[in-house]
């Protein structure tokens, strides 16, 4: 018959070692991803980030107290509102049209600087304006914009043709 055991007998388990061959596994598996994560932070020290980053965890409360105090104010608030209600209207927005119409913007600007900002016009001057083509296009695109800014004010159900003034 087996006699029992009395003792157990461990090896030594030798810690260090094996953390060692775990990071080193895990060097040899990540090598690209560590060797741009180095570069990513030589690029922070050399503009000077660390520091600012490291002064920002260790005062993370602080700083996020003081972030949240300034952000909840009135209007502060509002602001961020109306900054989302831009972007959600870029967004909706062709990026075509939005470069046309800042391009003629930009034409329209260039011309306004070249005259006279003070020059007088006759009722003479503004009906020979008016015949110019580009006056024209620009006034046709105005019209067009107050149209459809118009239908898009009307109240939901509101007849379009509900006390219109003079067609355009």
């Amino acid at each position: 018959m087996a006699q029992p055991i009395q003792q157990i007998v461990r090896e030594p388990r030798d810690e260090r070692r094996e953390a060692q061959a775990r990071v080193e596994e895990a060097v040899l598996k990540s090598a690209d991803g560590i060797v741009d994560g180095l570069r990513l932070l030589q690029a922070c020290e050399e503009k000077g980030l660390i520091p600012i980053v490291r002064a920002l965890v260790e005062q993370g409360d602080d700083v996020l107290r003081v972030v949240v105090h300034a952000i909840s104010r009135k209007g502060v608030t509002d602001g961020l509102k109306n900054l989302i209600g831009i972007v959600q209207f870029l967004s909706v927005v062709p990026p075509e049209d939005m470069e046309r119409v800042f391009h003629a913007v930009a034409r329209g600007l260039e011309r306004a600087a070249e005259g006279e900002a003070n020059a007088r016009m006759g009722v003479y001057d503004v009906l020979r304006a008016l015949r110019d083509p580009d006056v024209g296009r620009s006034l046709a695109m105005l019209f067009a914009f107050l149209k459809g800014m118009g239908s898009g004010l009307a109240e939901p159900g509101e007849s379009a043709h509900k006390d219109r003034g003079p067609e355009v």
